[in-house]
């Protein structure tokens, strides 16, 4: 998947279900987003709702358990078919688990299953106990936090397995490692180890490690943006392997040549010393 159509999923997934408000979300032109939408929509990874909405078509997953009495899910995702917002009771649920509607809901719930439901998680994420529904997007891991206790993923034993996983990936296929999105209500927050980004942006975000399990990042403010970000980490740690230390810059937005500038800001000159 190139990087726009990556864009466009995750503008999707962040809420912008119609092509204005992608388009508005991203800074893309309306012909980039739609050829995006179509590319997306004939791969079977985009569908467009009876409302006329986009929305993600990760196909179904098996499960290895069953949902029993919870209904989490239904409260803390949205269901743009059924006009219910995020972090409020969807009104079919039944008494004890189950819905009212079960055999005509919408395709967005019917191809949802939880990553505890599909057995990557043990009962301590079983989501009516753990107050998170954890669920993969195209890249992410998503870790749906309950409104209503909305610390509970900075809670043990959650924050440390979350923070394993930020660091490790988990991986549903045998190539692709997914990001940890945090999503607590409007607020997200992309874990890296220790380290918290909020609003992370659309178009991803750049970092080098500090310690074994903190970093230094930049936020991309655009997919230009992120390939210069990129490109000058990636000469931070060529000068950190010939040096053995680079000064990490605050600055944001840099131009090439990054090397320069670098090696003045950590008062480097000449070749490398003799191992």
């Amino acid at each position: 998947m190139d990087q726009v159509a990556l864009v466009v999923v995750r503008a999707v997934e962040s809420g912008a279900t119609t092509t204005k408000n992608i388009v508005d979300a991203t800074g893309l032109s309306r012909l980039k987003v739609e050829r995006a939408l179509n590319a997306l929509e004939k791969q079977k990874l985009l569908f467009r709702e009876s409302k006329g909405t986009w929305t993600l078509g990760i196909p179904a997953a098996p499960t290895v358990r069953q949902c029993g009495s919870c209904t989490l899910c239904c409260k803390v995702l949205e269901v743009t078919d059924l006009s219910k917002p995020i972090d409020t009771v969807c009104k079919h649920i039944m008494a004890g688990g189950g819905c009212e509607i079960y055999q005509q809901r919408p395709r967005q719930c019917r191809s949802f299953s939880c990553a505890w439901l599909q057995g990557h998680f043990d009962d301590d994420w079983f989501p009516e106990k753990a107050g998170i529904v954890l669920h993969f997007g195209l890249d992410t891991l998503n870790v749906q936090v309950d409104i209503e206790n909305p610390e509970r993923w900075r809670e043990e034993p959650y924050f440390s397995k979350l923070v394993e996983l930020s660091l490790n990936g988990i991986r549903v296929t045998a190539t692709r490692p997914y990001a940890t999105l945090i999503i607590v209500g409007e607020n997200r927050y992309l874990l890296i180890g220790r380290t918290i980004v909020p609003d992370p942006t659309l178009f991803g975000t750049a970092f080098v490690p500090i310690t074994i399990d903190t970093f230094r990042y930049w936020k991309a403010r655009s997919l230009e943006h992120l390939q210069r970000l990129n490109e000058r980490v990636m000469e931070i740690q060529r000068i950190q392997q010939e040096f053995g230390h680079c000064t990490i810059p605050e600055d944001d937005d840099p131009y090439p040549p990054y090397r320069p500038a670098l090696l003045e800001l950590s008062k480097l000159s000449g070749p490398a010393p003799a191992k």
